[in-house]
């Protein structure tokens, strides 16, 4: 019972509507030093207005709103459980999440001043469209875990950005190695939950995190956005 509580807890403490505020926090939050001779190529150092307009954009669109839209079905019957356990209650959810978020990246795209255009930062947020648009597709085929997708998406994104940065102290251990060890566990921690909750299968929790992982590291790595 205890076990229970504590992976429904998790579950709800790191929704996957949560995901994309907390990945954008680490990136402007941990402190490393970029490649090149241009400061900004380290997130860390973006002006703090500039990151204060994202996170309350991100919170809006990709938390407030999407959460609202879901009450709003839940409560017109279109799904019968806020969990959505059934494969075919998740695609309307799926859309209006998908619609969001490229909303949110369109605004943002469009916002953002030309020397903040951030290759890691937008990998990011493109990464994160593209792990909602790619789970409403295969959705309509198999069950996938949209969590396993959004924290292992995390540990993807963290992972890319890392590696196109420098620790502080040049001598000092690979960049963000113990934030990429204590979110490999924290994910491995929360899909585990989602097995002894029955929520899903082992495969459903396979093909989520290889999604989510795949496409955020790339995305993030290698700067892919349009």
């Amino acid at each position: 019972m205890i076990l229970k509580t504590f992976f429904n807890a998790l579950s709800y403490l790191l929704h996957p509507l949560l995901i994309p505020l907390l990945g954008l926090y680490f990136l402007f939050s941990i402190e490393t030093l970029p490649l090149s001779f241009n400061k900004l190529d380290a997130l860390c150092y973006f002006p703090i207005e500039l990151k204060l307009f994202l996170y309350i954009i991100i919170g809006i669109l990709t938390i407030l709103a999407p959460l609202l839209s879901i009450l709003i079905m839940y409560s017109s019957k279109m799904i019968s459980s806020l969990k959505m356990e059934k494969r075919e209650e998740r695609t309307y959810p799926l859309i209006i999440g998908c619609l969001y978020y490229i909303l949110a990246y369109i605004y943002i795209r469009r916002q953002m001043p030309f020397d903040f255009v951030h290759p890691a930062l937008f990998g990011f947020l493109f990464g994160i469209v593209l792990v909602f648009v790619i789970s409403l597709i295969v959705n309509f085929f198999v069950k996938i875990s949209i969590h396993a997708a959004s924290i292992f998406g995390l540990c993807g994104a963290i992972i890319g950005y890392s590696q196109t940065q420098l620790p502080v102290q040049l001598n000092a251990t690979p960049t963000n190695l113990y934030l990429i060890m204590y979110l490999l566990v924290l994910a491995g921690t929360i899909t585990a939950g989602r097995l002894y909750l029955k929520a899903h299968t082992l495969n459903e929790i396979l093909l989520g995190s290889f999604v989510g992982f795949l496409v955020l590291y790339v995305s993030v790595k290698f700067g892919v956005f349009i």
